[in-house]
């Protein structure tokens, strides 16, 4: 089984920005990245499709946190080719997924358990912190939540350990091996060091892996292993 390489695009105030472990009002633009001269989103893309990339993770933070959009980002995305997976905040519950677009729902823009049934067939991302799903009123035990979650069929789950975002600290493996036993299809992303680490997500049988500081720093430097 391929794993995919999906690179992730964290985009404020019109610029790619280096996400560092959720603290999303210390986010500063990118630099010193081998595939982009700039933190200009084009030129990141333009990036990411020169290593062979197929998709990409665009999270828009300016919708995340209600106060502006950079959908222009998701556009030129699929203007290059990308099947993007795109995190707009709560707003994607009122997008419908496409061929080549599909709106990522964070469980942190949920409340727990009442809105769980609106996953269904969509792309929801686990978001954990400290060890525990993030929902807007209360944290859940991974278990807990992967069992209910994946009984709604949703379409991929990804393991988003929030903590680990931009750190490469390595993969929380002990939360991927909860969710990968209870849901079949899982992404993971937050930590991922390099290949070695990509080479394990393999043998558990994860198809996509979302990476960003690996690849600007040269670590990671295809888009299939």
């Amino acid at each position: 089984m391929e794993l995919n390489i999906v690179p992730v695009v964290d985009i404020m105030n019109s610029v790619v920005v280096h996400a560092i472990a959720g603290r999303r009002n210390e986010y500063k633009p990118l630099s010193g990245s081998v595939i982009a001269k700039s933190s200009d989103p084009a030129e990141v893309l333009k990036g990411f499709k020169k290593l062979g990339c197929i998709y990409t993770y665009i999270a828009d933070l300016d919708a995340i946190m209600d106060r502006g959009s950079n959908e222009f980002t998701i556009d030129l995305a699929l203007s290059y080719g990308f099947t993007v997976l795109a995190d707009i905040g709560r707003k994607g519950l009122e997008r419908s997924d496409s061929a080549n677009l599909f709106y990522v729902i964070g469980t942190e823009y949920l409340e727990y358990p009442g809105e769980v049934d609106l996953l269904f067939n969509r792309i929801v991302s686990l978001d954990i912190k400290r060890g525990k799903v993030m929902f807007r009123n209360t944290s859940v035990d991974i278990s807990q939540v992967a069992e209910i979650i994946c009984s709604r069929s949703p379409r991929l789950v990804v393991v988003l350990n929030l903590d680990r975002v931009g750190t490469r600290l390595g993969v929380d493996i002990d939360s991927l091996r909860i969710v990968k036993s209870i849901c079949s299809d899982v992404a993971v992303g937050g930590g991922i060091k390099g290949v070695e680490d990509l080479m394990l997500l393999k043998e558990l049988g994860i198809r996509y892996a979302l990476v960003a500081t690996a690849i600007h720093k040269g670590v990671v430097d295809k888009c299939v292993y």
